[in-house]
């Protein structure tokens, strides 16, 4: 038996051994190639997202919301919201930026100019302020329907309702030996005289203002100022022997307030009389009158320059004592 099995089954042994030998090299090699080729798979989605963020600006990519431009300083001020008739820096940046009289106040002259250059440039109109509704100021005129005579009683609630909160109010003083109260609305103001015999009533109204070559004009304006159309009065503020004459030649009338006396005067076509007396510069109409004189500063001619205006049906002056 030993001679038919003993080998035999030797030799399957081996085969055996050799056989599990292989299945064991196989497998072993099976595994290697398995790892592998999942270590290839899980390689993929690194590359495929390496791609795609460089190429993130695709059709799938989300666009980010582009950045909005800021507006450059000349649309900044021309979008401002400015105040009627009140002075402001920010008003005369406008006016310079416009190319038109820098006077800070923002008048209906300014306002057009505004208006044509927000139009121009395709921007709106929300800043540009309304032309405010109230007494027609005309001066040699009445205002707010006071007339020159008429109660201060009466009068002062007529002028609130038509221009708004009094201002200022000087109180009573004397002046020229006669009593006199002076209320403000801005540059507005009005008399008030009174006597021993007679109750406070109306004695004259004005604009009286004056600006600064710094800051503008000191007081608002409680609406447009306007001048008469008027006659010319020929006349030698010098020479109380010459009566003034009025003549038949026009003075234009309109919004002609302005800082500079030149300009006035260019304005109107005639020029302002210096009085000796008085130390100011007058000039007349059949309506109205007016008084100008200039600080020029110290030193003349420095930044703290002023020019003061008032404008009057009259301008008060005491009467002459005889000797």
């Amino acid at each position: 038996m030993s001679t038919l099995f003993g080998p035999r089954r030797r030799n399957r042994r081996i085969r055996n051994l050799v056989t599990i030998a292989v299945l064991v090299v196989l497998g072993f090699f099976a595994y290697r190639f398995v790892s592998n080729d999942d270590s290839l798979v899980t390689a993929v989605p690194v590359v495929t997202q390496e791609i795609g963020e460089a190429t993130s600006g695709g059709a799938g990519a989300e666009i980010p919301e582009p950045t909005e431009t800021p507006m450059d300083s000349d649309s900044v001020i021309l979008q401002r919201e400015y105040p009627w008739l009140v002075p402001t820096k920010e008003v005369m940046e406008l006016q310079e930026l416009l190319g038109i009289a820098a006077d800070g106040l923002y008048g209906p002259g300014t306002r057009a100019v505004h208006i044509a250059a927000l139009e121009a440039n395709g921007l709106p109109l929300s800043g540009v302020p309304n032309i405010p509704t109230g007494c027609d100021i005309l001066i040699g005129a009445d205002i707010c329907s006071v007339q020159k005579g008429n109660l201060m009683d009466i009068a002062l609630p007529a002028l609130t309702s038509g221009l708004g909160s009094i201002s200022e109010d000087d109180g009573w003083y004397t002046e020229c030996a006669r009593q006199f109260r002076t209320v403000y609305w801005g540059a507005l103001f009005v008399d008030f005289t009174r006597t021993a015999y007679t109750n406070p009533q109306v004695e004259r109204w004005g604009i009286r203002n004056t600006f600064h070559v710094i800051n503008g004009w000191e007081k608002m304006f409680p609406g447009i100022v306007r001048l008469p159309e008027s006659k010319f009065v020929e006349w030698d503020p010098n020479d109380i022997s010459k009566t003034p004459v009025i003549t038949e030649l026009l003075v234009p009338g309109g919004p002609l307030i302005v800082p500079e006396s030149a300009v006035f005067e260019a304005s109107i076509g005639y020029p302002l009389l210096y009085d000796y007396s008085s130390n100011k510069y007058v000039f007349h109409t059949s309506d109205y009158e007016v008084e100008f004189f200039e600080y020029s500063g110290s030193p003349p001619g420095s930044a703290d320059s002023e020019f003061h205006w008032e404008f009057s049906e009259t301008i008060r002056e005491c009467e002459p004592t005889g000797n």
